[in-house]
């Protein structure tokens, strides 16, 4: 059983398989007109975060596609593959398993670097871009850093073993201003046992490969091989005055190198703007196909 449910919605639940990279990919879908939406989660998470945003696309009329990526959620889980040129492949795959011409691929956190690196080495597969805190995500961009300590700072903590109410409540009081629909769809993170035990649907090994290579790639020569718009929204959070900084000065420099952005900042917001500010991100995203980065003339 996995934790996780979101409000009555459009999207059905797909399990498919993709033969060229002898994978299952889980996804939720809603047919719709173009342009169309591909979502990306983040690391740990699952595609039901994306269940309110995707929903309202939906509803404006857009073809809507969220995915578990490979070992999260209720996609499979391989022993490997969990580095870049992998899971832009599997992303690539999928849209043609989907006939998706040039969709909007939008990716929060680490799926935002999946989204900089699948534009960057695959030109014309996509028709924009959207970063979602992410996307910009440079591990190495403060010199004093290092990968034992990165390691070290950033391996999760021990969940598993925890009952599904008190993680409930953990993440209720943690976040208080979430609706109570994202926390839900966050739980989706686990799956839970006959008596409400959790356990992470993505293994801990499977966390620290995709860590290694989050702290491996470095985003600049990416962004000189995109050649499609590119939103970029990030959040900026009141308690993290010196991270707003440094996330302000890394957001220029991708707005220096990309060939079209724009910039929408979340003030006062989590990392996970999809769940604290659904509305607020599609409106962010219908603006731009309507009268602005992906509006076709």
């Amino acid at each position: 059983m996995t934790a996780g449910k979101g409000r009555d919605s459009m999207l059905c639940d797909r399990n498919l398989y993709l033969p060229d990279r002898d994978i299952v990919l889980h996804i939720r879908e809603a047919a719709g007109t173009a342009p169309s939406f591909l979502f990306s989660h983040g690391l740990s998470s699952n595609c039901l975060t994306w269940e309110p945003v995707a929903q309202l696309l939906h509803e404006a009329g857009h073809r809507v596609v969220t995915v578990d990526q490979r070992g999260h959620g209720q996609s499979q889980k391989p022993t490997a593959g969990y580095d870049f040129p992998d899971i832009t492949a599997d992303m690539r795959a999928l849209i043609q398993a989907l006939d998706m011409p040039a969709p909007i691929f939008v990716g929060q956190s680490w799926g935002g670097n999946i989204g900089l690196h699948l534009g960057g080495t695959h030109p014309g597969l996509l028709g924009g871009l959207a970063f979602i805190d992410g996307g910009f995500l440079d591990m190495q961009a403060d010199p004093q850093a290092d990968w034992a300590t990165t390691k070290a700072r950033l391996t999760p903590p021990v969940l598993a073993g925890r009952h599904i109410d008190d993680m409930r409540r953990r993440m209720q009081e943690f976040h208080p201003d979430w609706p109570a629909e994202g926390i839900e769809n966050t739980l989706g993170n686990f799956a839970v046992d006959e008596q409400g035990i959790i356990a992470p649907h993505l293994h801990l090994d499977h966390h620290m490969q995709i860590l290694r290579a989050l702290w491996d790639m470095r985003p600049g020569p990416y962004y000189d091989k995109v050649r499609v718009p590119t939103l970029i929204c990030p959040a900026l959070s009141p308690t993290d005055p010196e991270g707003a900084v440094r996330k302000r000065a890394r957001v220029a420099a991708a707005v220096a190198r990309l060939p079209k952005t724009a910039v929408v900042w979340f003030d006062h917001t989590d990392h996970d703007i999809h769940v604290q500010r659904p509305a607020r991100l599609a409106q962010a995203l219908l603006h731009e196909v309507r009268e602005g980065l992906w509006c076709q003339p």
